[in-house]
């Protein structure tokens, strides 16, 4: 039962991605700022302006690898997971609790790649490449 909740979670988290993407889309500020991969792995994937999303479920973060533009972008993080985790950039300069269930934003200031962990559980690892 508890996997199976889980994956509901989960399941709920990537929908109100998908949806946040799909909003954001939507519509054109003109301004053409920054742009993020929202880690479909391809290039051809969907982007959002200057914010990402990470999820976390079953001690993984989903993508593991996200591409960001250089500069400010904000990441929201799910944490689908019955236990507190955190986002931790390796350089210690984004360190944010997200407990169980919840979501947190951050803003990362990057100007080249650096990767990402779970300080609580540390084989949860990923990297934020910049383009």
């Amino acid at each position: 039962m508890r996997k199976s909740h889980t994956r509901l979670a989960w399941l709920s988290a990537a929908i109100l991605s998908l949806t946040l993407a799909a909003a954001a889309c939507s519509s054109d500020d003109g301004g053409g700022g920054d742009v993020v991969d929202t880690g479909t792995g391809d290039t051809g994937g969907e982007v959002v302006p200057g914010s990402a999303v990470i999820g976390i479920a079953d001690l993984t973060f989903e993508p593991t690898t996200l591409t960001v533009a250089s500069g400010s972008t904000d990441i929201t993080i799910t944490n689908a997971d019955a236990v507190d985790h955190t986002f931790t950039l390796d350089d210690m300069s984004v360190d944010e609790t997200i407990a169980a269930g919840q979501s947190a934003t951050v803003t990362v200031e990057l100007t080249e790649s650096s990767g990402f962990h779970c300080e609580i559980h540390t084989s949860m690892t990923g990297t934020l490449q910049v383009a």
